[in-house]
């Protein structure tokens, strides 16, 4: 009894902000179970939850003046429930993405590696091909080593400018953002694999070629080693910088809302 006590002596001066501060938890637990670390599929979903509270017990202090007062009726609360949980989406969704360019890139690797029956789940509960988990491991472990998760946090406090609480977002433009941004991830993505495309492009040719020369040489048995061996070589030449523009492109997304 004492300790609930001691926390309603903690919450009273701030009654009034008590469902604004239920809102501004909700945005953060939906950015926290899509950022890139934290809303990997193995990290618990408990764990999820502890960490959103105690980001929200953190930075309610800095949002105190920017926060709604005195929200009495059910339906105002849902409704502000309900577009927290957009934005917060909306957030995540962004920074997801950017894990998406490295799945898709990687699988797209693996199939021109010949590798794509090779599964794995490390990250995600739905097992990808190994590239994808090397290059999606590779990415998650260089935002953390960047301090990736402490932006994190400035940008759920800055996003309060872009996205004002109780605020209705304009959803045509945001349907086009978010097109967009789907676009571009499949874009980026190609881009990134582009130069197994051409060597497979150029080992499937001369594959043709040759079974034209020699129908009686079983040209997969030399073939398949040869476009595996020679992918992995170019794997570990390019996945530096491969990783290098991807962060240089995620930089510019997570600055897009006022991280970084």
């Amino acid at each position: 009894m004492e300790i609930f006590q001691s926390l309603a002596a903690v919450i009273a001066p701030f009654e009034q902000y008590l469902f604004a501060v239920a809102a501004m938890f909700v945005r953060l637990s939906m950015l926290a179970f899509l950022v890139p670390g934290l809303g990997e599929g193995t990290i618990p979903v408990r764990g999820r939850i502890i960490v959103a509270l105690v980001i929200t017990w953190l930075i309610v202090p800095f949002m105190l003046d920017d926060l709604p007062q005195n929200i009495n009726s059910v339906s105002a609360l849902v409704s502000l429930m309900f577009l927290e949980a957009i934005y917060g989406f909306v957030l995540g969704f962004s920074l997801r993405l950017m894990i998406f360019v490295l799945q898709i890139a990687g699988t797209i690797i693996a199939q021109a590696m010949s590798l794509s029956q090779i599964f794995g789940n490390i990250l995600t509960e739905e097992p990808n091909p190994t590239v994808s988990l090397l290059l999606m491991v590779a990415g998650t472990t260089l935002l953390l080593t960047m301090d990736f998760h402490v932006g994190v946090i400035g940008l759920l406090v800055k996003s309060y400018e872009t996205f004002p609480m109780g605020t209705y977002p304009d959803l045509e433009q945001l349907a086009y953002w978010a097109s967009g941004r789907a676009a571009y991830a499949f874009e980026f993505a190609l881009s990134l694999s582009l130069p197994f495309v051409v060597l497979n492009f150029i080992y499937n040719v001369v594959l043709g070629v040759v079974n034209r020369a020699m129908p009686q040489l079983m040209v997969s048995f030399v073939g398949l080693p040869a476009i595996t061996g020679a992918s992995l070589v170019l794997l570990a030449i390019s996945v530096a910088a491969m990783l290098m523009a991807w962060v240089t492109s995620f930089n510019l997304v997570f600055a897009e809302f006022g991280g970084g």
